[in-house]
This record gives structure tokens, sequence and C-alpha cells, in this order.
């Protein structure tokens, strides 16, 4: 007597194979998305970065002009042709204007909601007159501003 046995054949069916391709898609469809949010969390950092270094240079030039730095007070950097300055201060004309190119090169044109702008006052901390110097400085989305205090000895 002679038995036979039947061969099972392990293929994939039609429906198995839709189910595996559905899952695939899935699948990258998830990897896709977290690519795109992190594309758009580090492009955001490098425009932060970006206003950072120009406010920290911005900040470095007022620290070399000490004797002058109440000129730079209320100044926006927003529109390169709209910055005037007093008579006889040309040096710190030409540096205002030369921050709002590096600005316009970097960030693009300045939109409605950008701020752009060097404030400094002169103020007493104890029995010290200090100056207090921000620069306010927002980029190409609403997300980022970024603002650098710095306090110079004013005596």
């Amino acid at each position: 007597m002679r038995i036979i046995q039947k061969q099972s054949l392990s293929a994939f069916t039609l429906i198995e194979s839709l189910v595996s391709v559905v899952i695939m898609a899935i699948a990258f469809a998830g990897v896709y998305q977290l690519v795109t949010s992190s594309n758009g969390v580090l492009y955001e950092s490098i425009e932060r970065q970006k206003l950072s270094f120009q406010a920290g240079e911005i900040i470095e030039s007022l620290n070399a002009d000490q004797s002058n730095i109440l000129e730079y007070h209320g100044k926006d950097l927003a529109q390169c042709g709209n910055i005037k300055g007093n008579v006889g201060k040309t040096e710190q004309l030409n540096r205002l204007k030369l921050w709002c190119q590096k600005l316009q090169g970097e960030l693009g044109e300045k939109r409605s909601q950008d701020k752009r702008l060097i404030r400094a006052i002169k103020t007493k901390v104890g029995d010290k007159n200090v100056y207090v110097v921000t620069v306010e400085l927002s980029g190409k989305s609403d997300k980022k501003t970024v603002y650098v205090k710095r306090v110079f000895n004013a005596d």
C-alpha cells in the first residue's frame, strides 16, 4: 500500500500581497512624515542661528563704539534706504546700513510682522551708569525672534 502525501504550497495569495503592500505604504508614509518634520526643525534651527549670529555681531560692534552707543537707539534695520543718522556720524550710519544689508541678504526683505530693532538706553544701576543695549531680530518664520541684551559700563 502506497501512502500519497500532499505537498503544501507556500505561496502568497493576492490578498496577502495587497495587505503587505498596504502595510509597507503606511510605514513609508510614517517615515516620510518624520523626515519632513525633522527638516522643518532643522531649517528653523539654522534660521535662529543666523539671527543670533547677526545680533551678536551688532552687539560686538556697539561694544567697540561705546562712546556713540546712544546714536543707535531706536534704529530700525528693516529698510536700508530709510536709515538716517546725525550730521557728522557717518561711521555709525555706515554701520547701520551694513547691518541692514547683511540682514536683507540673510533673511530677505522685511515682512510686516518682522522686527529688526536696536534699543540703547543709559540708566543707573546702583551708583554706576550703564548702557543697556537690546537687539531684536525676527526672521522668515513667525516662530523665530531673537533677543540679545547686553549691559555696558558707561563710566
